[in-house]
């Protein structure tokens, strides 16, 4: 958001700019469904999970039973954390008129919100996934080069748990790999704002995610392949939110971002680790 000298900080531009960057930056987050827990004035919440126990059709000769379906519900409760920061801009900046330095701090709050809860939506993925096929193999060949095939391992493995991966997270060297792979489709035609959301292409039907930031895998080539409809939510139980307000014995003004959220897995074999 473009400041002139003109312009005045106010609380909208504040809470705007923290909304904007937090929701654009979302990266690992996209691997889970969304609940708006707002209104449950409760630090937890609960899921009820049906298992799958369903049993299958079968041939029953005359007088004898059908298969019986006796499904059970397994409980999951995740409590929430509240995440926290703010800037302070002081008397001499804001006399002087520093509204682009003011302005600055507020977005790198912002920034430093969205890296955190990004990277609380990466530890629950990571922490939570399968990394070996149905012959307790290791999905990819571990060659240092992310290919086409060792993708294709991936959407074996989760389709063989009747998943249908939507979403691939790739680290540089996987990224780069891609590059040079004829199956890869690069988004080159939307420029910055995919830098910001993190997409950069899509590959054997999946949108493709770059997380710069870090490797996947201990050697980097890594990926993860996630059907998101399935594998987990991120929970919100009070939006990202704005608060100002004085400090007179430091002459400053203190602005604030904080939310409250939690995330959980529900199906953990919805995502795989790729080594490539």
């Amino acid at each position: 958001m473009a400041l002139t000298t003109r312009d005045v900080i106010t609380q909208d531009f504040v809470r705007e700019t923290v909304e904007e960057v937090v929701e654009e930056n979302l990266v690992w987050r996209r691997a889970f469904r969304e609940i708006d827990a707002s209104g449950i004035e409760s630090n937890s919440y609960t899921f009820h999970i049906d298992n799958d126990e369903m049993s299958r059709p079968t041939i029953v000769n005359e007088g004898e039973e059908s298969p019986r379906h006796q499904s059970t519900v397994s409980e999951k409760t995740v409590k929430f954390e509240k995440y926290m920061g703010e800037v302070s801009l002081t008397m001499e900046a804001m006399e002087d008129g520093l509204i682009e330095m003011k302005a600055r701090e507020i977005e790198d709050l912002a920034r430093a919100m969205a890296e955190k809860l990004n990277a609380e939506a990466f530890d629950q993925l990571f922490n939570n996934l399968q990394t070996q096929d149905s012959n307790s193999d290791a999905i990819g060949d571990g060659n240092t080069t992310m290919s086409f095939s060792d993708i294709t391992e991936g959407i074996k493995a989760l389709s063989e748990d009747d998943y249908d991966p939507d979403l691939l997270f790739v680290d540089v060297d996987a990224y780069v790999d891609l590059l040079t792979d004829s199956n890869f489709n690069r988004a080159t035609e939307q420029g910055d704002e995919v830098v910001r959301t993190g997409e950069v292409g899509t590959v054997a039907g999946m949108t493709v995610i770059l997380d710069s930031t870090q490797d996947i895998t201990d050697d980097g080539h890594g990926a993860i392949a996630v059907d998101s409809t399935r594998y987990g939510y991120e929970l919100t139980r009070t939006p990202m939110s704005t608060r100002e307000y004085e400090e007179p014995e430091r002459q400053a003004d203190v602005v604030q971002a904080f939310t409250r959220k939690a995330w959980t897995t529900i199906f953990q074999d919805a995502a795989a680790l790729i080594d490539g």
